[in-house]
């Protein structure tokens, strides 16, 4: 995954990633686990304005539980009156939907021309395109001689048609 896919993913931008790795001492691996987490952390301190530490520990507790809907105490007192209820089912359909983003609209173009193997000629772009090719390949099977006195043939039954619609 490319720096900018890994972006997307997360649903945040590369700057935001760099500057945050950097506050958490924390290197960016590009891998789908490293991108879920991000996606998390850049999730509780945009929605919930959390302190970046506080959102890295949410994320890492919430992810552990595997998915079941976690309640998290972010109060630092012993009270623990404030918590956060975070709805892991819901948060794994919105970064699959930004991993699908990331990994398919995301995607940098090959540079260069395409190679030969993707050119298939005429013919089979004729045929993806729809078009019928038997009539073509039976007279391909033909020999020469074959296809000239069938064109012959042609041009004799058109002369004759012109002549039957100048005579009426």
């Amino acid at each position: 995954m490319t720096a900018h896919q890994f972006a997307v993913a997360t649903g945040g931008d590369a700057k935001w990633l760099l500057n945050s790795a950097a506050l958490l001492r924390r290197r960016v691996s590009h891998t789908l686990e490293d991108a879920r987490w991000w996606g998390l952390v850049r999730q509780l301190t945009d929605s919930l304005g959390l302190p970046l530490q506080r959102a890295a520990a949410a994320a890492t507790i919430a992810l552990n539980l595997k998915g079941q809907p976690c309640k998290i105490s972010i109060s630092p007192g012993r009270s623990g009156s404030a918590s956060v209820l975070i709805d892991m089912v819901r948060y794994q359909s919105i970064f699959l939907l930004n991993l699908s983003r990331a990994l398919v609209q995301e995607t940098p173009r090959r540079r260069g021309r395409p190679s030969a193997a993707r050119d298939r000629g005429a013919a089979d772009s004729a045929a993806r395109y729809g078009i019928d090719l038997g009539l073509v390949r039976a007279a391909l099977d033909r020999t020469p001689a074959e296809r000239l006195e069938l064109l012959e043939a042609n041009a004799e039954f058109v002369r004759a048609m012109r002549k039957g619609r100048n005579a009426a």
